[in-house]
Formats: structure tokens, sequence, C-alpha cells
């Protein structure tokens, strides 16, 4: 039986609050490490979803932090011996240097203090850099990991001693999300980084009339960082919300990722049919209830996550294996909606 998005999301909501439920103590203190201060707008819509879970406990981390400007002595200060959350997405391996020596640091660091993984997808090319992985969670004793997928599951289970739980991706704790009128008949959304998979041939789409391509905008505007921060201050200003350096930089970060995130809006909302090989185009169209066909990433990220939660199970969403494929089935649905307005 297919679903409505909406159904999906409230279904994967209810399933992420059971995962949490035992899990997080959101009436005490606690950081949230990694925001991802990049061009990369999923991993601000994953931001968004956890701070969603928060604000609906009424809580807030107490400590947030990018990886470059990370301050030990002040994150100490904020949240005692309270608990340490990492920021969840797709780079709990090595395909992005730099987040696996971070995270082993925080282990190493921080042996028997709770630490919490938000629900990632795990994928390593080297078996040293597994081992070495293991070894700091192993050594840890107190590190709960959440996976987004059962092949990221089972490799965790084989490799890492700890408590490994499954759990849908955070940015769905975001909720339905209005949609914007459409300009265009369709995006192609496709990645320009290295986890595109095999090549796109997008001849055929190109050459019909009222199409888009565009991948996520790979910069940010001029000023970004400090309009974003300025904007922050005047709404807590508005707000009489105003507050220390800990306060003013989770409410500047959550301006940062509210407009990257309605950056990805935008653009998903261009176009009346979508073509995505990001797994967040498919998770934000499903928020949007936009008509999407989904294109596997370079390692089967997207692919295992759809199995996973049957996010193609409803009437807005299919994945299939190249773009004619996917221009045959966003071609069918409309013929059908045509049809049943008839």
């Amino acid at each position: 039986m297919q679903e409505t998005s909406a159904a999906t999301i409230k279904r994967l909501q209810g399933i992420i609050s059971d995962r949490l439920a035992d899990l997080i103590d959101l009436s005490g203190r606690y950081a949230l490490l990694d925001f991802p201060n990049h061009y990369n707008i999923g991993d601000s819509a994953i931001w968004l979803g956890e701070l969603a879970y928060f604000d609906k406990a009424q809580s807030k981390p107490t400590f947030v932090s990018e990886i470059r400007t990370y301050r030990e002595d002040r994150m100490l200060a904020a949240i005692g011996d309270g608990q340490i959350l990492l920021h969840g997405g797709g780079n709990f391996g090595d395909i992005w240097p730099g987040y696996r020596e971070f995270r082993e640091d925080m282990l190493t660091r921080h042996k028997g203090r709770p630490i919490i993984q938000m629900p990632q997808t795990i994928h390593f090319k080297s078996q040293e850099n597994v081992d070495s992985t293991a070894r700091a969670i192993e050594k840890h004793g107190n590190f709960t990991l959440l996976v987004r997928d059962q092949k990221s599951f089972e490799l965790a289970t084989k490799w890492f001693q700890c408590d490994i739980r499954l759990c849908p991706d955070m940015a769905f704790c975001i909720g339905p999300v209005a949609r914007p009128a459409p300009r265009y008949d369709l995006l192609l959304n496709l990645r320009e980084d290295q986890e595109v998979g095999a090549p796109h041939d997008t001849a055929r789409a190109m050459a019909r009339p009222n199409v888009i391509k565009a991948d996520w905008p790979l910069e940010d505007e001029q000023d970004y960082q400090k309009r974003t921060k300025r904007a922050a201050i005047i709404k807590a200003l508005l707000r009489g919300n105003v507050g220390g350096r800990a306060k003013m930089t989770e409410l500047t970060y959550r301006e940062r990722a509210e407009q990257r995130f309605e950056r990805g809006v935008q653009l998903l909302s261009s176009a009346r049919q979508v073509i995505t090989d990001r797994m967040h185009g498919h998770i934000m169209c499903l928020l949007l209830d936009a008509d999407h066909c989904v294109l596997d990433n370079s390692y089967g990220k997207t692919s295992t996550f759809i199995q996973a939660w049957g996010t193609c199970n409803g009437e807005r969403a299919a994945i299939v294996p190249n773009i004619d494929e996917a221009l045959s089935v966003l071609d069918r649905r409309a013929a059908m909606n045509r049809a049943a307005a008839i």
C-alpha cells in the first residue's frame, strides 16, 4: 500500500522518537558538535532536524561548535558532566577527511563520558581506518552509534564494540514544508562532487523544454558568515532572547542552517518534477511533497537508506537506475495526474 509523503514523515518521526527516547537526556546539559558550516544543504537539513527534535522537548544544547572552532575548555564549562552528541550525516568513515580524526579524538579525550553519534551512514575504504575507529570505540567504553541503513548496521556490528541502533535521518524531524509554486517542468538536481555514481546521460532530459539542471550551490554568498550572525543577533534582540556566547553561537548556527535549507527548498520547488542523486534531495522532496525520482550515489548510500525505511513506497517517489527510466516514471505519473483531473 502506498503512503503519502506526510504519512512517511510521521512514521519515521515515530521511529526516531522510539530510538532516542532512552538515549539522550534532554533535561540536562549537553553538547552538539560538528556544525556543518559549509554549502551542503543536506547537512543543514540534518542540523535543523536535530534542533527540531530538541525543540519539541523544549530543550537546547548548551554548547555547539564546528570542528575547526572547537574549544574543549568552553565545552566542559558549558556541559559539566553532560553528554556529547556528534552531528549526523554521511561522514562516518574515511571518504571525507578530518571527521574520523575528530571523532576518534573525542572518544580518546572523553573516555567513559556518554558520547552519542547521531544517525550516520558508514563507509570506509581502508581496513586500517576501520581498525583505528574500532580501537577508539572499545577504549572509550560508553559510545552509542546510530546508523541510517542495514549495511552500516552490519558493518558496525561486525567491527565496533558499542550500542548500535538503526535510526532514520534526523531531517525528518523538520516535518512537512510548504512548497512554493514551480517555474520549470523538470529539475535535474545532480551531484558534482566525489560521491557521484555512474556518469549520468542527461541528453534526453536536457532536450526537453523548460528544464533546469543544478546541484546544491557550491559556495555561500559574499559576507554570508557576517550577515547571518548579524541576522541572528537582530532576531534575538527583537525577541528579547539575547544570551551569552554559547546561546548566541547556537542562534547563529541555526540562522545559517535555516538560510541554507531555504536555498534548497527554493531549488527543489523550482520545478514541477525532480530527478535527484542526493539523499537529501530525496528527503527534502518528501518534506515538500514533490514528485521526484532518485538515483544512487557512488557507494550506495541513498539506495540502502531507501531500502531501510521504505521512503520510495509512496505515490510521489521512486528509485531508478538512470535518468531515462526516471523520465519514463515521471511521464507516467504526469499522465495519471492529468487523467485524474479530468
